[in-house]
Parts: C-alpha cells; structure tokens; sequence
C-alpha cells in the first residue's frame, strides 16, 4: 500500500486517540470535560487527513451505488474487487461521506461476503476497508455493519495478520468504540486473542499504532464497564509498549491504561501489579508531547483515587516532581488534572500528606488558585481543602506559610458555586483546628485582613441555602464578640500561638 492510502485511511477512525472517601473524589463533571475534550482533538487531527492523497488519478468510471452494490454481488472477481474499490472511495470521501446512501443500498451484505474470498486477498482488503467507513460514521451504521455478521469474520482475518488483518483490526476498533455493547460483542468474538500478536514492540509500526488504538476501544465506555477478565490478558504487553518512542503508540497504551483504571481498586491493583508498568506510567508525565502527557496524567490521577496502599505505590514512583511540574506547564487542562490528582493525595493518610508537602508542591499549588481558569482554581481549592481537613497542626503551619489565605479566600467570590462550598468547608476546618490550640483570634485576624470576613459575612445572602448555611456557621461560631480571650503574642508580622504537645501553627 502506498504512503497515500496509508494516509486516506486515517479518516476513518472513530474515537480516535482516547483518549473511597467523599475526598477521594472519582471523575465527575470534571472528567466529562477532560475526555470530551481530549477525544475531540484527537478525531479532528485523524479527520484532516486528506483521503485519497497521493493515489494514482482514477481511471475508472465513478459507479453509483446502485452499481457498486451489483458489482459487489457479480461472479467476476475482478469485478467484484472494482466494485469494493469504488465502495471504499465513495466511503472514503473527507466531506460528507454518503455512508447513509450505501448502507441503504444494501453495499454491507455483499461487502461482509467479500471478506470470506481468501482466493482474493486484494477484494478482502478493499471490502474491509469499506466497512471501517461505514463503522466510523454513526450508531446505525455501525449496528447495520453488526447485524450483517461482519465480526466474526474481521476477527478470523485479524488472525490471519497482514495488510487485511491490519485492516480488519482498525474496523473492529471503530465498531468496539461505538459504545459498550458493540464493545462487548467485539470481545465475545474473541477479538483479544486475535488481537495480541499484534500488541507486540516487533510489530510493522502501522500494524502496532492501529492495535494499540483498538485495543484502547476495547477498555474503554461505561454502563456497564468493560469485563476486566476480558481485556487485562494484554496488560503483559501494555507495559512493554510504554517504552517505545512512538507518541501515538505511547498515547493510545495510556488511555487504555486510564480506562481500565477508572472504576473499582481491584481494577486498579491488577493494572498497579503488572511487572514495571507503574514506574514506566509514572515516567511519561514527563514526556515531551502533550498527546502523551493527558493520558498518562488520568490514569495515575485515578490510581490515586484507590486505596491508601495504592496511593502509596504511586508516590513511590516518583509521581510528584512531575505533577508539581504539570502545574506550571500553561496548559490548562493539564494543570486542572494535576490539581485534581494532589487533591486526592492530600486527601490521604498525615504521612502521604507529609511527603506531598516535603516535595515542595505546596506553593505551586497555591499559585494555581489565582489562576486564570476557574476550573484550575476549583481543583488547587479542593486540594488546599483536604489539607485544612486532614493535615497535622505542622501541616496546616507549612500551608499557611506557602501563602495560601488571601488567594484562597478571594474564591469566596468565585462564581462556581461548588468552589465557593469547598473554601467555606476549608475555613470552616482551619478554625476548626485553631480552635483545638486555643488559636481563633490569631487566625481571625488573619481572614479579616485578607478580605475574607467581609465575603462570608456577604454569602449570608446567597441563593444557595447550603453556602448560605456554611457561612453562618463560621460566623456564628468563630466570629463572635467572646469575652476571657488571651491576646496573641506578636513575632514580627505573625501571630504566633502554642499548641498541645508542642505543636504549633503560625497566622
């Protein structure tokens, strides 16, 4: 096959690129965005390759569906191949291919047929292609291509290998991405077996990237998620391929990897337990392609939703530095996952909190809280939040000393009504603390100083009956007149209290 057919064909994929505790949050409105826009970069990059881009100028005249279709059902091999060609390039147009006329033409039936001509490896190819087209369009073409038997009969040329299973494999992929039925029924086909062979670093390149895409179509969609047992075999080889240098290889390996982890921590105690692939997940957050990066991010994101022990293994190798790094990287998206990945490690036990703070994240955090997208300040205030929760009164010191009240605060006013619920619940867990080390006063002086008294004493107004409760409660708890206070003892610019057992916080 020429470069240019190579070319053509990359328009038609579908899905192309796929890519605890209440504070341990699973994915929510947040994910939905997150994947919704990841996918949809991914299908506009395969969709702009231009089809038919280098073929040699047609010779033969355009048949219309009506012919292709009777072409399709002659005795004549040779006119049968002509006729599945022309299928594939009427399917394979880059605007608006008429895959609705042919399908209502009756092209899939014949097309099906053509894929048991194994005296014509030419024809088999040509009607596979075809049907990858008709796959990639909607969930009625797809159902049509399945209701007409092409499955089993795409996995038998998958395990035949070559130019056809190639081919074969990427219609399988479109179909198993159209939704988890299709899915299911790719797998019931036994489609993995087939495919694993081919999800091998010795693979013809072009061969690999299409595996690999289409294996991550089969971990992939929800309700219900994907029969673990069915897909984790290939896990062995998920891993290997992590270290090769192709970006599309590496990129599809990791969404298979964030899907797959997306759901209960047995699932992810599987994926964590494949020999070396953690360490070698952990060390493409650092790569250099943002294809890359944005995969490789949600699947260590939701391994640290899992349990403690999980979470542990994850800070263990090395996760860290390169999310403090993802913070600063300008990308928004980015930055918002790995915000929203230190939530859920400051979410965790006083110890992982105490290796996340010593990593020296902190102040990188807080500076994303004065972000310029809101959903970035939503996740670093979720983060800060699970710290005023859970941390240590030296924890909630090393906090404070990264700066973090006046940025904080000032989301009072944020518009998001869920980041401003998650700072009041923040404060109200601070005092809370201050309290326990007789340090109200210090740390109300403090939030009226930095603006922060005026905004809650403003929120008693809100639509919200929930943020209009929170803020009472602060105020009517922590800021009333008390008589028999003990005044601070002023260091410097700080006041400074001292707590039970030796332990102190600074405001």
């Amino acid at each position: 096959m020429s470069d240019g057919v190579n070319r053509s064909r990359l328009a038609s994929y579908k899905n192309a690129g796929q890519g605890v505790t209440e504070l341990r949050r699973k994915r929510a409105e947040l994910s939905v965005s997150l994947r919704k826009q990841a996918r949809d970069e991914q299908l506009l990059k395969r969709r702009a390759m231009s089809p038919e881009a280098g073929e040699e100028p047609e010779t033969e005249k355009v048949m219309t569906p009506s012919e292709i279709v009777q072409g399709l059902k002659s005795s004549d091999l040779s006119v049968k191949t002509a006729s599945a060609r022309a299928a594939r390039r009427m399917l394979s147009r880059e605007q608006n291919p008429p895959i609705t006329v042919m399908v209502n033409a009756g092209v899939i039936p014949p097309l099906v047929s053509s894929l048991d001509r194994d005296d014509c490896p030419d024809l088999q190819f040509e009607a596979a292609w075809a049907i990858t087209n008709i796959a990639s369009g909607t969930h009625d073409h797809t159902l049509a291509v399945i209701e007409g038997g092409a499955i089993p009969k795409l996995v038998n040329l998958l395990s035949a290998g070559g130019a056809v299973g190639e081919q074969s494999a990427w219609a399988l992929g479109n179909i198993a991405g159209d939704g988890p039925i299709p899915r299911d029924s790719v797998l019931a086909a036994s489609a993995l077996p087939a495919l694993l062979p081919h999800l091998s670093i010795g693979a013809p390149p072009a061969t690999l990237r299409t595996a690999v895409w289409t294996y991550s179509n089969l971990c992939r969609n929800k309700n219900p998620l994907v029969r673990f047992e069915l897909v984790s075999p290939a896990l062995p080889a998920i891993s290997e391929l992590l270290t090769v240098a192709d970006q599309d290889v590496l990129a599809d390996a990791c969404w298979a990897l964030s899907y797959l982890t997306d759901g209960p921590d047995e699932r992810i105690e599987a994926v964590q337990s494949t020999p070396h692939l953690l360490g070698r997940l952990v060390s493409l957050l650092s790569h250099r392609a943002a294809s890359v990066r944005t995969p490789a991010l949600r699947a260590v994101g939701n391994m640290l939703t899992g349990s403690d022990r999980q979470t542990d293994r994850v800070l263990e190798a090395g996760c860290l530095d390169p999310l403090a790094t993802l913070l600063k990287c300008g990308r928004s998206s980015l930055v918002k996952e790995a915000a929203w990945a230190l939530s859920n490690v400051f979410a965790g036990t006083s110890q992982q909190i105490q290796i996340a703070i010593d990593s020296g994240v902190l102040p990188v955090l807080v500076s994303v809280l004065s972000a310029d997208d809101a959903k970035c300040q939503k996740e670093a205030a979720w983060a800060i939040s699970n710290v005023c929760l859970g941390g240590t009164p030296a924890q909630l010191d090393r906090l404070i000393g990264a700066g973090f009240l006046e940025p904080y605060c000032a989301l009072l006013e944020a518009p998001d009504q869920r980041t401003v619920a998650v700072v009041l619940d923040g404060l109200a867990h601070l005092l809370q603390a201050a309290a326990k080390f007789g340090q109200v006063d210090p740390l109300c002086v403090k939030l009226e100083e930095v603006g922060a008294l005026d905004r809650i004493e403003g929120l008693q107004q809100h639509e919200n009956e929930q943020i209009y409760r929170k803020a009472l409660h602060i105020l009517d708890t922590y800021f009333v007149d008390q008589e028999d206070q003990s005044q601070p003892e002023q260091i410097g610019d700080e006041y400074h209290f001292s707590a039970h057992d030796d332990q102190q916080i600074q405001f």
